[in-house]
């Protein structure tokens, strides 16, 4: 008898597992693709491509790169991200799905979208925000430090050249 169940339960999970598809794709910023029952579509790649802005049947969500997110019957896995695009690994188990009105993803590009995120991933970009104008500070304090030290070698070398005519 606890084998048959055992046999029954393992048998039901691997079915599961059975009817899913799974897709890589590559998708550009406000690029989408559909697949039954969901539309998505790339959004944004956040600083220093570690995170992407998604929207998913006009809800959006925050996915950091190789960490998976599961919504009902979809799960996504931002593979690679780059620049201007990210590889992303689709898997879902709804052939039969049809999308409708929510499919379109217009709400995500009305108003503010940031609005739309949990207050989480509203940290998380805010503090993505910060870091980035934290490093276009420090590189401009960096290029103001070099031309500094090329001036006072300019008038190191002038003043050594000064002394050696005399």
């Amino acid at each position: 008898m606890k084998k048959t169940s055992l046999f029954m339960i393992l048998v039901l999970l691997f079915s599961n597992i059975a009817i899913a598809t799974t897709i890589e794709n590559n998708l550009y910023e406000k690029e989408s693709i559909e697949i039954p029952g969901y539309n998505i579509t790339l959004m944004v790649i956040g600083y220093k491509e570690n995170s992407v802005v998604m929207c998913i049947n006009n809800n959006i969500y925050l996915l950091d790169k190789g960490k998976s997110k599961e919504i009902e019957n979809l799960k996504i896995e931002p593979r690679r991200v780059y620049e201007d695009y990210g590889k992303f690994k689709i898997t879902y188990n709804c052939e039969d799905c049809k999308c409708n009105e929510s499919c379109s993803n217009a709400d995500c590009f009305g108003g503010n979208p940031i609005n739309k995120l949990s207050e989480e991933n509203q940290e998380k970009i805010k503090e993505d925000v910060n870091e980035q104008q934290e490093v276009k500070s420090d590189y401009k304090t960096v290029r103001l430090s070099i031309i500094l030290l090329l001036i006072v070698l300019l008038l190191l070398l002038i003043l050594l050249f000064k002394k050696r005519g005399k």
